[in-house]
């Protein structure tokens, strides 16, 4: 019994994340030195606007929870929901895949705090369909206008398509999963691997099955939380483009919001695209790039690369690893 234990997946993901987080911190440890330098030498009030824009998306986050979940929380409160928003940005940071490892961690946790299953599997695939509505509007918006400007590279184009398409995508398989024939064909295959058949009767996915939610426009006869989900998503964006624009503007540089919120979606586009954990270096050779072509100097284009991606990434890993081991055990 102890044996089966060690090896559960939930501590299977938990041992790999903790080995990751060993690794980059090993591999990064003179990157973090220089944030902290950084830090000291930007000015506190855009300082404090860039922290608070952060902790704004978790809380954010919470709104979406509550929303797709029209009331029926279980024993998740406000703070559990805070917690969970913080431990799932960490791991779709950490294992990008669109937001789909993350999702599929709020999926067992609401399971565990007594959500009804049919609900908790329609809240994953609702919170993934809106954040990709979401990005993908703000990303073809922002586009339109900004493909006239003078300066902007066709690299910045193909990333455009290469983000609309991926998000689509995965739009098209969340929405594939969630239909009735769909899940009644897969589950009872997937049953039949070992290692998954503990995690689908703890987590009651069987269940699903049986349900009567038969056709994916189910999902949709709430448009007003939808709508409303749609917002919070936007919304995030935004603070996280606040966060960017507050660290320019620590260090006396300027450039016009709009790029910066282009840059950042970019941005973002290549760090959801599973090409490395955490999108390492991938992610910040992008946006290091996309500053430069947009205006930014270099020096400042790698400032704002390193202190977001500290806000963003380094920051919540402790506070996510932490927050993850105290959900499991409450």
């Amino acid at each position: 019994m102890r044996k089966a234990a060690v090896f559960r997946p939930a501590r299977i993901l938990f041992y790999t994340l903790s080995l990751l987080v060993f690794y980059l911190a090993i591999r990064y440890i003179g990157t973090l030195k220089d944030i902290r330098l950084l830090l000291a030498q930007m000015s506190p009030a855009w300082l404090i606007l860039a922290v608070t824009a952060q902790v704004t998306t978790y809380l954010l986050n919470v709104m979406i929870f509550r929303t797709l979940l029209n009331g029926q929380t279980g024993t998740a409160g406000f703070l559990t929901l805070f917690k969970l928003s913080i431990v799932i940005l960490f791991v779709n940071q950490a294992l990008p895949s669109g937001g789909i490892s993350g999702n599929g961690y709020l999926f067992r946790q609401l399971v565990k705090r007594k959500v009804p299953v049919t609900k908790a599997y329609q809240t994953l695939v609702l919170e993934s369909i809106t954040y990709y509505l979401a990005f993908i509007f703000l990303l073809t918006a922002l586009y339109a206008w900004v493909r006239h400007q003078p300066g902007h590279q066709p690299v910045m184009s193909y990333t455009v398509l290469i983000g609309c398409v991926f998000f689509c995508c995965l739009g098209a398989l969340m929405l594939g999963i969630s239909n009735q024939r769909t899940i009644s064909y897969l589950l009872p295959k997937l049953n039949r691997i070992r290692w998954l058949k503990r995690y689908i009767a703890n987590s009651g996915l069987l269940t699903l099955s049986k349900s009567g939610n038969a056709d994916w426009k189910d999902l949709f006869e709430d448009k007003k939380a939808l709508i409303c989900a749609v917002f919070y998503h936007m919304s995030i964006l935004v603070c996280d483009a606040v966060t960017v624009f507050a660290i320019i503007h620590g260090f006396h540089v300027t450039l016009h919001p709009a790029l910066i919120m282009y840059g950042l979606l970019l941005s973002l586009v290549i760090g959801s695209l599973p090409i490395s954990p955490g999108a390492l270096i991938a992610y910040e050779s992008a946006m290091t790039y996309f500053y430069t072509v947009l205006g930014l100097p270099v020096h400042a284009a790698l400032i704002v690369t390193l202190l977001f991606r500290f806000f963003s990434f380094w920051l919540p890993i402790p506070i996510g690893l932490a927050l993850y081991r105290n959900l499991r055990h409450h």
